[in-house]
């Protein structure tokens, strides 16, 4: 006989949504491993003490930690997921019969809270990564990778055009506004403004960098430095106008330019490689350029001496090497030379005597101090050009006829100090170590977890969605260690009283 199924429902009136969530559900775990107590407090401040209530900041959160380990890019798509997962409605503490919340009010909380509260939410949970032992800080260690815009490099225009537009876009508005104000008003703000000048401020050097401030120095800006630059960027003359801080770049894997950011991790040296700091920049910001501001602020906010710092080849600039060095922290970075690849003899074959401050080259000829370049911030010694153009290896030494230059930087101990940990033991092994320290890591956030394409736009709002991240993967590494001590306090039972079944205990 043909079976038919009618389609009734009945209203559940003694099953709880307790009971529907088995007890090793993932969503447990992260409940018992991860309490959010802290939120309302740091978010107390935007809302009013009367009127309606708004969706609980615990919950906003839940819902961005829902969208990270199930690797959801849409809200509206979450809220869906949201709806019909009982998992997640026990995980925010919604029963079957409430109303969930509407996804465009994820959006509006999003701009409410900024960037400062979503930085603020990552430092707790590296201070819970703190105090559940999971932080070395012994070590340091540096990489980025290049994630894609949610604009099209297809859309790039003049940045004249888009600066005019967006100014007199500006003028219009600061019209209106005005009109609308009284001139008194003004007065006062004025008044107002003059006297913060008036008040001492730490000097710029001392100072550390906050979070925000990182976000605003590296905003895809020229950062000019000893030398000016003689080239012209394309960022510098282009611009998209669906995401303006986005840079054009070339992709790992090859193929045409594409819109996007780079994604800067410190990773601590420990075992559970704990993300200290993330720092999304536009692509025109290369890997290096951030990396002593990123050690400032981390050493600083948590409190550590880190004995190293490694990084690749990319990190190897003098300015970071002389600042590590500075700080106490050996600078494992590489330093390759560039000038061996004009087939010359290279500078370190040449002898630097420091008591009589000269150079010796190969031939026993002397090269004296010629001339100090401040704005280079190096010293140039060069030999007499009758010895080097009678010299019967000058072909092999250099072309020039004024004779062999030498540069040698007014920093020169901290390089050679950061190029003999190069022949060093520890050395090698934190090279190889940092391969297979911060890389996994961004492939993991890129495999599970879709940081390969921001869907956010803008330099706020992707550092936004770049905390998240990192700070997801944070705990991660918390729930490990909760699960792990579990198992061992099980084992411990197991060997009190002898019992035979040794546990399985679900991952999730």
């Amino acid at each position: 006989m043909l079976g038919h199924k009618d389609r009734v429902f009945w209203p559940l009136t003694e099953i709880s949504l307790e009971d529907l969530v088995p007890e090793n559900n993932f969503y447990r775990r992260l409940e018992e491993c991860l309490d959010l107590d802290f939120i309302p407090d740091f978010v107390s401040s935007f809302y009013s003490e009367i009127g309606r209530p708004s969706i609980d900041p615990v919950v906003f959160f839940k819902l961005q930690l829902i969208a990270f380990f199930e690797g959801i890019r849409s809200e509206r798509q979450l809220m869906e997921t949201v709806n019909v997962n009982l998992a997640h409605r026990w995980f925010i503490g919604y029963d079957v019969t409430e109303a969930v919340p509407d996804h465009s009010s994820l959006s509006k909380i999003r701009v409410r809270y900024g960037l400062v509260t979503f930085q603020r939410f990552f430092e707790r949970i590296v201070e819970l990564c703190i105090e559940a032992g999971l932080v070395w800080g012994e070590e340091l260690y540096f990489d980025s990778t290049k994630v894609q815009a949610n604009a099209s490099i297809d859309r790039l225009t003049p940045r004249v055009e888009w600066e005019a537009q967006q100014h007199l876009h500006e003028l219009f508005e600061n019209k209106t506004d005005l009109e609308g104000r009284d001139s008194e008003e003004f007065t006062t703000l004025n008044d107002d403004s003059l006297q913060d000048d008036n008040f001492d401020h730490e000097p710029e050097s001392e100072r550390v960098p906050t979070p925000q401030e990182l976000v605003e120095k590296y905003d895809g800006s020229r950062l000019t430095g000893v030398r000016k630059p003689t080239y012209e960027r394309i960022t510098d003359r282009e611009v998209c106008p669906t995401d303006p801080d986005a840079s054009p770049m070339q992709l790992s894997g090859g193929g045409s330019s594409v819109m996007g950011y780079r994604d800067h991790y410190i990773v601590d040296g420990g075992k559970q490689r704990i993300i200290l700091h993330a720092l999304v920049t536009p692509a025109s910001i290369m890997d290096n350029t951030p990396m002593l501001d990123l050690v400032k602020y981390v050493c600083s906010k948590w409190k550590l001496q880190p004995k190293q710092a490694t990084g690749d080849a990319k990190y190897g600039t003098i300015p970071n090497i002389v600042g590590l060095e500075e700080m106490g922290i050996k600078a494992y970075l590489p330093t390759p030379y560039l000038s061996n690849r004009s087939g010359l003899f290279p500078p370190n074959i040449f002898q630097y005597d420091r008591e009589k401050d000269k150079y010796i080259c190969p031939e026993g000829q002397s090269l004296p101090l010629f001339s100090r370049r401040k704005t280079e911030q190096v010293l140039v010694y060069r030999a007499k050009a009758e010895i080097c153009n009678a010299c019967l290896v000058k072909a092999k030494c250099t072309d020039s006829k004024s004779g062999r230059y030498i540069f040698r930087s007014f920093f020169q101990e901290e390089l050679d100090r950061a190029e003999a940990y190069q022949q060093t033991e520890a050395y090698q092994k934190a090279i190889r170590k940092r391969s297979v320290w911060v890389e996994p890591l961004f492939g993991e956030a890129k495999q599970f977890h879709r940081l390969e394409h921001f869907r956010l736009r803008g330099l706020e709002k992707v550092n936004i969605e770049g905390l998240m991240v990192a700070a997801g993967q944070n705990i991660k590494r918390l729930i490990k260690r909760a699960s792990s001590r579990a198992f061992s306090f099980y084992d411990l039972l197991c060997l009190l009283f002898h019992s035979p079944t040794p546990l399985t205990f679900s991952t999730g």
